[in-house]
């Protein structure tokens, strides 16, 4: 039986495909959602029509029945309005970066944590099968040790106005990392463009570490071509994500290279040939997936007050360090 309601604040790109995922998922007694901007509001109620209904903040919050809230609002303005949704005893998922602050992170931390209510940082991807199974390869062993991981994620736009490429992209591969490894991740340092001209990156390459393994992240607004791919090299074999492939978005390479220890010089006289090795790869494809239906799961059915909250922190914590 459902008894308790939703409330979905902030209806944007992202705030409109939450609706259409909670409206679809029938596993709320009453959807309500809300907007500063009463176009959008219009947009959604017509789309959905009697699934849903327009409530004003102050409802939001009175409102005892309305158990969950998911702010999908931009993360300049949040610090205050999850604030006062926790005080009202809300339980809140909040899109990603959530907030932008560090000190606002401690602050929401005592908040939640005496309120006992419910709060996680929505980052969808490691909500994403393939990332989850990527996890389970890593541990498992199948690539051997871990060398190297480049991360890829580019596009023409959306072009945010108020944070940048890497606070808009790059979150989701340091979170991908972040759920992957448990060696702290480090950032070593950055190239950044401002290619518009809005003095804001549009363009990031960023260079982290975590333990031994080197990575690379490239985010970008400003690709013609949508790309999103993760390529791991291991010390037995490789591994390529393409996201944008559907019919093989996962492949395993039989390749390694295993050069003796010697010094370069005495390396480029060698024949290379005998060290790298090329074996057959093998596509893996998973069955059709809705990670955003199972975050939403998720957090509905946690007992836990704070789920990722320090996770979000140190993510925020390196894109502070670009300069």
């Amino acid at each position: 039986m459902k008894k308790n309601s939703i409330a979905i604040i902030g209806l944007g790109y992202w705030g409109t495909i939450v609706t259409k995922a909670v409206v679809s998922m029938n596993f709320f007694k009453k959807i309500y959602i809300y907007d500063r901007d009463k176009k959008k509001v219009d947009i959604i109620k017509k789309k959905f029509q009697t699934k849903v209904s327009y409530c004003n903040l102050n409802q939001i919050k009175k409102d005892k029945l309305i158990k969950h809230v998911f702010l999908a609002t931009p993360p300049k303005n949040n610090f205050n309005l999850l604030k006062s949704l926790i005080i009202f005893n809300k339980n809140i998922l909040i899109e990603k970066p959530g907030l932008i602050k560090l000190e606002h992170f401690k602050k929401i931390k005592r908040l939640t944590i005496n309120k006992k209510t419910k709060l996680t940082f929505g980052y969808i991807y490691i909500y994403n099968k393939y990332i989850r199974y990527l996890k389970k390869i890593i541990n498992s062993n199948v690539l051997g040790d871990i060398r190297y991981i480049n991360l890829q994620r580019q596009n023409f736009g959306p072009i945010r106005n108020k944070v940048s490429a890497a606070y808009d992209l790059a979150t989701h591969d340091i979170s991908i990392l972040h759920f992957l490894f448990k060696n702290k991740l480090s950032l070593k340092n950055s190239i950044n463009h401002d290619v518009l001209g809005k003095k804001n990156y549009d363009i990031s390459f960023l260079n982290l570490k975590s333990g031994n393994i080197k990575i690379d992240i490239n985010v970008s607004w400003l690709n013609p071509e949508k790309i999103r791919k993760i390529i791991i090299i291991g010390s037995k074999k490789m591994l390529l994500f393409d996201e944008m492939n559907i019919d093989e978005p996962l492949k395993i390479y039989n390749n390694y290279v295993n050069f003796p220890k010697i010094d370069s010089f005495t390396r480029n006289i060698f024949n290379q040939s005998k060290y790298i090795f090329k074996g057959k790869s093998k596509a893996i494809k998973l069955n059709d997936q809705k990670p955003l239906d199972l975050e939403i799961r998720e957090f509905i059915n946690s007992k836990i007050n704070l789920t990722n909250l320090e996770f979000s922190e140190n993510i925020i914590k390196i894109i502070k360090k670009i300069k």
